[in-house]
């Protein structure tokens, strides 16, 4: 009895001390932005300017979310990923002069986007080589591994996709992110591609074995059985649908969870960069930020919100959140003149978010011009 009291303390004792390190980490997030956030991604193609990068940006900005894991390759020696960068010097130095100059750094991870349309890679450890059966699925059981380059670009989708449902892809990408944050100097972790592919890439077989193991209904059967509304009615077809897409958003934030649990220990903010309006992330694309936010799964999310006009995208945020001052504002350089840059930056500063994210430092490279859109 004393040796099962004293688990159920230490237990208890545990979920704690987690629930009071997310606590401190949301304060410390709104102390940190109570000033101006100004944000910047930094790609891995940029990263040959590695030695120059903090001199560009002439201290215009205060975070830069620096590509350090992009279409299954870390930018860094990995224990777990193939490497394009064997020595890690560079990343040290560079988070050291970061921080000499109060920049924060976080560590941006593209997570489930495994590979685009460049002629795929013979690296043997590589997931597309090593685990072909961790690819999402359409709504026939055919693995996203089997589509052409011209089929995926015919669906507007940017290549290939990790099954998030996977548990082994799971346990990959998490001991990928622990691994950046136990040995590196980051203040974050930024998740990029946090998401299907589209809404037809949801039908891999994990996905659907764990819905079945609640509701004893294969989903496939939900689109290629024409028997179902004879069985369950329209209706019951519906509601089925319904519960089955829920289940699957509901799955991808158990993984957001699971996430926060490897970060939020190593004393680092989880942010995410997400598809701009609200209703089409979680209908099309499952990724429920909205809730991430409210729930304190993350720490703050940056709007993808490219475009030559953001008022009513910066309307429909206001709606879905809480607290506008976990949201940075993306704003893709590379639509923009300098001037409509200025012009959106007025527009973000006009209302309670926490400030904005330049995309990207290529175009701030290019043309310094845009450096002056922030004054």
């Amino acid at each position: 009895m004393l040796t099962m009291s004293w688990r159920t303390n230490y237990r208890q004792l545990t979920k704690l001390l987690f629930c009071i390190q997310l606590v401190v980490g949301v304060f410390l997030i709104v102390l940190a932005f109570a000033t101006e956030f100004r944000g910047v991604w930094v790609p891995r193609w940029s990263l040959n300017d590695r030695n120059e990068i903090l001199t560009q940006l002439d201290g215009a900005f205060n975070h830069i979310f620096l590509q350090v894991y992009a279409l299954g390759y870390a930018y860094y020696p990995s224990q777990y990923a193939p490497s394009k960068i064997h020595n890690d010097a560079w990343l040290k130095a560079f988070l050291k002069e970061a921080h000499q100059r109060n920049i924060r750094v976080s560590a941006w991870v593209n997570l489930f986007y495994s590979w685009g349309f460049a002629p795929r890679t013979a690296e043997p450890i590589h997931p597309i080589n090593m685990h072909p059966n961790w690819y999402v699925a359409d709504a026939r059981g055919r693995s996203m591994l089997d589509y052409s380059i011209d089929e995926l670009r015919q669906l507007s989708s940017e290549g290939y996709y990790l099954a998030p449902s996977n548990a082994q892809v799971r346990s990959y990408l998490c001991a990928v992110v622990n691994e950046i944050v136990t040995n590196y100097d980051f203040d974050g972790v930024h998740l990029d591609y946090v998401r299907y592919p589209r809404r037809s890439f949801i039908y891999d077989v994990y996905v659907r074995s764990a819905f079945m193991k609640h509701y004893y209904i294969d989903p496939l059967e939900l689109t290629t059985n024409r028997s179902m509304p004879e069985r369950y009615g329209l209706w019951g077809v519906d509601s089925l649908t319904e519960a089955w897409h829920g289940f699957v958003a509901d799955d991808l934030t158990a993984f957001i969870r699971e996430l926060r649990s490897v970060v939020t220990p190593r004393g680092a903010v989880l942010s995410v960069a997400v598809k701009p309006q609200y209703e089409e992330a979680q209908n099309h694309y499952f990724q429920d930020w909205p809730t991430w936010l409210r729930n304190n799964y993350v720490d703050f999310v940056c709007l993808m919100s490219y475009g030559t006009s953001i008022s009513s995208t910066l309307q429909q945020a206001l709606r879905a959140v809480d607290e506008p001052e976990r949201v940075m504002v993306g704003i893709g350089l590379y639509l923009l003149t300098p001037q409509q840059v200025q012009q959106q930056v007025g527009l973000v500063r006009s209302q309670p978010f926490a400030g904005v994210v330049f995309f990207s430092y290529d175009q701030l490279k290019k043309n310094r011009a845009y450096l002056n859109t922030l004054k």
